[in-house]
């Protein structure tokens, strides 16, 4: 059984370096389920199995996801060029763009307030059949060109996201281990 596939790129052009990324991942519960787990993460991540807390922690503003609504993400972002130094804690707020909760699908775009990117991404839930589904994260970051802090901030940013989805399928093959009860919070 297909696992999981992750995809991080970066890409230099005129005006700007953009990264696009992909995960998916195949999970062993219906659809429905799953879909009802990614909506409980973002209520209060500690209740439920899928997020990897050692890297960020998400929260909707008023507790309800819904367009239109905030997320806050507090990140732990690990550092790629020295690991012997502590992670850097910083958060960001991103707009709910879309929420089709009919057709499991998240939409969203990082605020003006964002110190360095620019973009977002979508998070859909697909049924695959026979109590499996399909979790598909995709989307795409920028920033400009030109400025050696934020260059690095890009680069490490890559680092960050291969690291976070790599513990999300980790996260995933422990809760299947465990049947998908609330696992012990390592990745």
């Amino acid at each position: 059984m297909h696992n999981h596939t992750l995809m991080v790129s970066r890409s230099t052009e005129a005006d700007c370096i953009s990264y696009p990324y992909r995960f998916e991942a195949t999970v062993e519960l219906p659809a429905r389920e799953l879909w009802a787990h990614w909506i409980a993460t973002l209520v209060d991540y500690r209740k439920t199995w899928l997020w990897p807390t050692r890297y960020s922690q998400p929260s909707v503003s008023g507790s309800t996801v819904e367009k239109g609504g905030r997320v806050t993400m507090t990140y732990q972002i690990p550092n790629p060029y020295d690991s012997t130094r502590p992670d850097t804690r910083v958060s960001h707020e991103f707009d709910i763009v879309d929420f089709q909760d009919a057709d499991m699908r998240f939409e969203y775009l990082t605020t003006d307030a964002h110190s360095f990117l620019q973009g977002g991404g979508t998070f859909e839930v697909i049924e695959a059949g026979d109590g499996t589904s399909s979790l598909a994260w995709h989307g795409e970051y920028r920033h400009a060109i030109g400025d050696a802090r934020i260059e690095r901030q890009g680069d490490a940013f890559v680092h960050y996201l291969c690291t976070f989805y790599t513990a999300t399928a980790e996260c995933i093959r422990k809760a299947h281990r465990q049947e998908f009860a609330l696992p012990d919070r390592d990745p």
